[in-house]
């Protein structure tokens, strides 16, 4: 059984992962508490893992505080995943390959090892990524702009009268809240919409749309062809750590 970590820019997701299947975890915000505080709340009664498997995109400094609380509470190192040229079926399209981010990588495997096909993974947590992939595993590229969330934080930071709140989803609106919502949600579902053109225009055939990440919900109603994914960064490391037994 492995311990598994998806250590993103907002929250920490951990799963025991034994086989092919989850058998308990959790999550939590860390920019809201202290790291050694919540781990020691999620973790005291796990049993010692056979490995312990982290992708991360924080920063380093905070890589070296969940590396050092990692050996604390369990008395073994924590392994790093980065983004491979190939691995897991999946070639990468980066020429600096580790400059991929590796839940977007690992993500990716997932969905390639659950059906291979042609298809487009979006993802929506602090920012919007978005990726596509070939039926043959063959990473295209992708683009990163800010979640719907991100874009409403940067409007509450730089403006005097615009909020954060949450409004109604409308195509016009008659007010400041609604109007920052709407705004920030139609983007990315523009956003998406034209990187699926032009990636079925590229290939030449429609493609698969999968979403992971809970900033996505808020775009579902309008883009009702999205797939919902679960936990793929987490099916990504387990497909990681069982190729190393292999």
């Amino acid at each position: 059984m492995n311990l598994l970590v998806d250590f993103g820019n907002t929250r920490l997701k951990w799963a025991l992962w034994d086989e092919d299947r989850r058998v308990m975890g959790g999550v939590f915000a860390h920019a809201d508490t202290s790291l050694e505080t919540a781990l020691s709340r999620n973790w005291a009664a796990l049993p010692r893992a056979a490995g312990i498997l982290v992708a991360s995109v924080v920063n380093a400094e905070l890589e070296q505080q969940l590396a050092a609380l990692v050996e604390e509470h369990f008395d073994q190192q924590a392994e790093f995943v980065r983004s491979p040229a190939s691995a897991l079926g999946i070639r990468n399209a980066y020429a600096d390959p580790a400059r991929l981010g590796v839940d977007r990588f690992l993500a990716l495997a997932a969905l390639h090892a659950a059906k291979p096909r042609a298809q487009i993974l979006i993802s929506c947590g602090t920012a919007l990524t978005l990726d596509a992939l070939t039926a043959d595993g063959g990473h295209l590229g992708g683009l990163i702009a800010p979640s719907p969330g991100l874009m409403r934080q940067a409007l509450g930071r730089a403006t005097a009268r615009v909020g954060e709140a949450s409004g109604e989803l409308v195509e016009i609106a008659d007010n400041t809240v609604d109007a920052a919502y709407s705004g920030s949600v139609l983007a990315a579902v523009s956003l998406i919409r034209r990187f699926t053109e032009y990636v079925s225009a590229r290939l030449g055939q429609a493609v698969a749309i999968t979403g992971d990440g809970g900033g996505l919900d808020e775009c579902l109603p309008l883009l009702p062809d999205i797939e919902r994914g679960r936990d793929l960064v987490l099916r990504g490391l387990a497909l990681w750590a069982r190729r190393k037994h292999k």
